[in-house]
């Protein structure tokens, strides 16, 4: 029996749109969360005793659920088809409903907070708590940050009035780029469509579509308006840090990642020091491509074609294979969620491009894709499988620690890549490994090397900020191709002059998730440690595997990591994960002898 390649959406959710009991379940809304505020307010504060504090969160499991579901399935009917205005307006009453309940419970930081740091350990370490230990942790770290509520209230309301927060997607997504096509037809394209041809095999394409990005972002009124734009979310996070007694302007990000920040400071040094790699690597491309300059636009050129096509059918074999010459279990749940009718595989008129998968607590997983048949889909299939697998164990979790931080949220789904990098290779013809390893090298340099390259350009421009500077786009520029120039050293040839390096205003996490972008260096060395873990102890090392994606929030990512034998905060973490890369870049560079 073929596949389902659509999302049976009815069986776990509603039967369409109109179904009854959506706006039925979204009326529950209001009413359990008054009822919940009317519960604790004023009784969080007087917590004495742990039992106490667990009828608290059972109570909290019992609620957890109201609304959940319909979030998701109006999410997923949206991603089916974007422009779907009713979705759209189904969506906009939640979005409202849920400003409503983040008022009404705005009170709970402030009792946790009255009731005290000290306090919170101590229920931390109680046995009867100890499912919740590390949401406890977690608001014992944070409560010296909350504000009295009359602050929190106004900054809320300042936050949502500034309304700047979700400006520069929407700019982004209204730029059109110029392009002539092969039959001289003049076009508009997305900044998706233009960027995708920076894979083309084709130099005088891609050196196009990187003049065509560069005629919208260098049009004067962009370039002052994305500058000034991302100076004012600077400044923003600036007062808030000032206002809560952050101790550095990256602590903030570090608290909710739950990463001591001397752990992200190691991050950064130690990626730094291996700088020189890529720079390696860079010079290895250029000598496969036999150019005499490299350009920024031929650094992700394929060197080789892969002509291997691989259906939908045949790729879902084939990972379902990977995942269970690993393991039985992860192979039995993929091969379930295949068959359950929880991915959907193909491209559709008006559907969300790329691809994701969703996963919550008391909820089943789903993916999507948009397929076509090539290598990298088949990884991408894996990628995804890999994210969803981690939400299925996670499922032990209460509903407080269920979600894995960032820096863990990428673990399972790059090493889902690696088994099947090591799977599928033996397919391949000799040219096409080796353009396998140029995309391996790239996504490894991309995670790793470029994203904490992204963070020093973002805490440079924080600090600067946050003593009092000031800078305008073309300050932005300079300091941008600085950081560049450290990171890819002499080997890249500009086209354009410094002040006109405007690629961090093209970055869309600087301005919604200020450092972000270390959480994927953290999760790709972590997921290196693992395959280097794998090798040495073969199907030994499973268990641990399945302990840390079964740990879910539970535990502080450091603590679990070294509880398998993991130590992120030893220089010995990073000489090994970048002797890994070593071998690789190695066999890259032999090739081109």
């Amino acid at each position: 029996m073929p596949l389902p390649t659509s999302w049976n959406l009815p069986h776990y959710f509603y039967d369409n749109l109109t179904d009854a009991r959506i706006d039925a379940d979204i009326a529950t809304w209001l009413p359990v969360t008054q009822a919940y505020a009317e519960r604790y307010k004023w009784k969080i504060r007087t917590f004495t005793m742990p039992e106490e504090v667990l009828e608290y969160y059972e109570y909290g499991e019992t609620i957890d659920m109201v609304g959940k579901k319909t979030m998701h399935y109006l999410s997923y009917l949206s991603a089916m088809d974007t422009q779907d205005t009713e979705v759209q307006k189904k969506m906009g009453v939640l979005e409202y409903l849920s400003i409503q309940l983040s008022e009404l419970t705005l009170f709970v930081s402030q009792e946790w907070k009255e009731l005290g740091a000290e306090k919170i350990r101590a229920f931390a370490e109680s046995p009867l708590l100890a499912a919740y230990r590390n949401d406890l942790i977690e608001t014992a770290n944070s409560v010296q940050y909350v504000l009295e509520e009359a602050v929190e209230r106004a900054l809320t309301k300042k936050s949502r009035a500034l309304g700047i927060f979700g400006l520069h997607e929407e700019l982004r997504s209204s730029f059109e780029f110029p392009w002539t096509d092969e039959n001289g037809v003049e076009k508009k394209l997305t900044e998706e469509e233009i960027r995708a041809f920076a894979k083309n095999p084709n130099r005088d394409i891609r050196r196009k579509a990187a003049e065509s990005m560069n005629s919208v972002y260098l049009v004067h009124q962009n370039q002052i308006t994305l500058g000034n734009l991302y100076t004012g979310i600077v400044k923003n996070w600036s007062s808030s840090m000032e206002l809560r007694g952050y101790k550095t302007v990256m602590s903030k990000r570090n608290i909710s990642e739950q990463v001591p920040d001397n752990v992200v400071d190691t991050l950064m040094s130690e990626v730094q020091k291996f700088y020189p790699l890529y720079q390696r690597f860079l010079r290895a491309k250029q000598k496969h491509l036999g150019l005499p300059e490299l350009y920024g636009f031929d650094v992700h050129a394929p060197i080789f074609k892969i002509e291997k096509k691989i259906p939908y059918e045949e790729a879902c074999k084939t990972v379902i294979e990977m995942f269970a010459w690993f393991d039985s279990r992860f192979g039995n749940y993929a091969r379930d969620m295949l068959d359950a009718g929880r991915v959907d595989a193909f491209p559709k008129a008006g559907k969300r491009g790329g691809a994701f998968a969703s996963y919550d607590k008391g909820l089943e997983s789903f993916v999507l894709l948009n397929y076509t048949d090539t290598v990298d889909d088949s990884f991408t299939l894996a990628h995804e499988l890999g994210h969803a697998i981690h939400g299925h164990l996670a499922q032990v979790q209460k509903s407080p620690v269920y979600d894995a931080p960032l820096v863990l949220a990428e673990t399972a789904s790059i090493f889902s890549e690696s088994l099947l990098m090591e799977k599928i290779q033996v397919t391949l013809s000799p040219e096409e490994k080796l353009e396998l390893l140029n995309q391996k090298l790239l996504d490894v340099f991309g995670s790793i090397h470029r994203q904490i390259m992204y963070v020093s350009f973002e805490r440079r421009v924080h600090e600067h900020i946050h003593a009092g500077g000031e800078m305008t786009y073309k300050e932005l520029n300079l300091w941008w191709d600085e950081e560049s120039k450290k990171l890819g050293g002499d080997v890249v040839t500009p086209i354009l002059p410094p002040e006109k390096n405007y690629t961090w205003s093209a970055i869309p996490h600087i301005f919604a998730t200020p450092f972000y972008c270390y959480a994927y260096s953290f999760g790709m060395l972590v997921s290196l440690a693992l395959v280097e873990k794998y090798k040495r102890e073969g199907t030994a090392m499973i268990d641990d595997y399945v302990k840390l994606l079964s740990s879910g929030g539970s535990v502080p990512p450091v603590e679990i990591l070294q509880s398998i034998g993991i130590d992120v905060t030893q220089p010995a973490f990073y000489s090994d994960a970048f002797a890994t890369i070593e071998g690789w870049l190695t066999d890259f560079e032999k090739s081109t002898q």
